[in-house]
């Protein structure tokens, strides 16, 4: 593949928007922050510790596998399975004798329609079996995290709660022998908590004071700045896939902190002297307490190795607030897709002013998004 082109990253770009009203739980609740932005989120960051887990116990690992089977699976969320529970998928094919195989050829087929030859083969080739059941195992995990997030005591369950969490449960059997599996989703384990604690960031909501019509919540811009930030860096690198897939991971870590520091919006970083440092001082002291210091050693210094306040990822930085602004319009473009006629969606958009050393593919995202905010001004 030669290049990431503008038409790649505005498809993906759609897809953050359906993924982002695609609601799950739909038999649980309506709200609006259990939507599969944040669904996918969560399944990269535990994606990121069960490969840990595995490199930790000797298996050889490919990170760069993990960004394609996450944007894949992305498309074939919003364009192929909606909001049907695969297990559901699976008892229509047997019963009507339909190959599962034919799913993964209509997703191949799905993601060349919307972007090209090119990009689809990228992302659907070079994957191995042993990252896709990781990955496959960190979703399982994620569905059980959200479904004790509404289901909090068990004593009050009906048949069908039940019914539901053995479900889970038999989902999760299949994947107790990958390394840390057992561990990550027992309920009491100090990762499982950090886990569940980590996915609350559903709750925050992002453009609080604005009037949004789409809700986006710090959980799902992980997501979105992740892929940003993985898309950016294939192309400003000729492709070196080992960076990119940092890149991506970093991304998906880099607002972690705001589990215990809460959202604090850029201007109000930046009116006050000195307090963007100190906020940085806190995250890190935040992390230090809540993550560092109740997981085990290799899984700590893991993520040091991913975390954008860790002092080795400085170089990084920079590039990554790239993603992050990207995505911040992203979430801008949504509202005003949706029909929000606050102003302050639009002049965010246009009020953005990158450094002239601005990585190509961002300053034409960035462009397709301000001719979008004049088009509705």
């Amino acid at each position: 593949m030669n290049s990431i082109t503008i038409d790649n990253v505005i498809a993906t770009n759609e897809v953050f928007t359906k993924l982002n009203n695609l609601r799950r739980w739909a038999d649980f609740t309506s709200q609006q922050k259990y939507n599969e932005l944040s669904k996918q989120a969560l399944n990269c960051i535990i994606a990121y510790v069960l490969a840990c887990a595995s490199e930790n116990a000797g298996k050889k690992i490919s990170y760069e596998a993990f960004p394609k089977i996450a944007l894949s699976r992305a498309f074939a969320k919003v364009y192929l399975f909606y909001d049907t529970p695969e297990h559901k998928i699976d008892e229509i094919c047997k019963l009507g004798s339909v190959s599962r195989k034919r799913f993964d050829e209509e997703i191949a087929q799905i993601i060349l329609e919307k972007t090209n030859h090119e990009f689809s083969d990228f992302i659907l080739n070079g994957i191995g079996e042993y990252e896709k059941k990781i990955y496959r195992a960190a979703t399982k995990i994620a569905t059980y995290i959200e479904f004790l997030e509404q289901n909090k005591n068990f004593m009050f369950m009906d048949f069908k709660d039940y019914a539901r969490v053995q479900e889970i449960e038999r989902d999760l059997d299949k994947y107790r022998s990958l390394p840390g599996v057992k561990e990550f989703s027992d309920t009491d384990s100090h990762v499982f908590r950090l886990l569940q604690k980590i996915s609350t960031l559903r709750n925050q909501n992002r453009w609080a004071t604005s009037c949004y019509n789409v809700e986006c919540s710090v959980l799902g811009h992980l997501f979105d700045t992740a892929i940003f930030a993985y898309l950016f860096a294939l192309d400003d690198s000729n492709f070196d896939e080992q960076y990119a897939s940092k890149m991506f991971f970093i991304g998906i870590f880099h607002d972690i902190a705001e589990t215990w520091t809460r959202d604090i919006p850029s201007p109000v970083k930046d009116r006050i002297e000195g307090f963007r440092k100190a906020t940085e001082e806190y995250e890190l002291k935040m992390l230090e307490e809540n993550v560092y210091a109740v997981i085990p050693k290799y899984l700590e210094k893991s993520l040091r190795e991913v975390m954008l306040e860790d002092e080795i990822n400085a170089a990084y930085k920079k590039k990554i607030k790239e993603a992050d602004y990207i995505s911040a319009e992203s979430e801008c473009y949504r509202n005003l897709l949706s029909g929000s006629r606050d102003p302050y969606f639009t002049e965010v958009i246009l009020r953005r002013k990158f450094d002239h050393n601005v990585t190509d593919l961002c300053d034409c995202v960035h462009g397709h998004f301000v001719e979008f905010a004049k088009k509705v001004m």
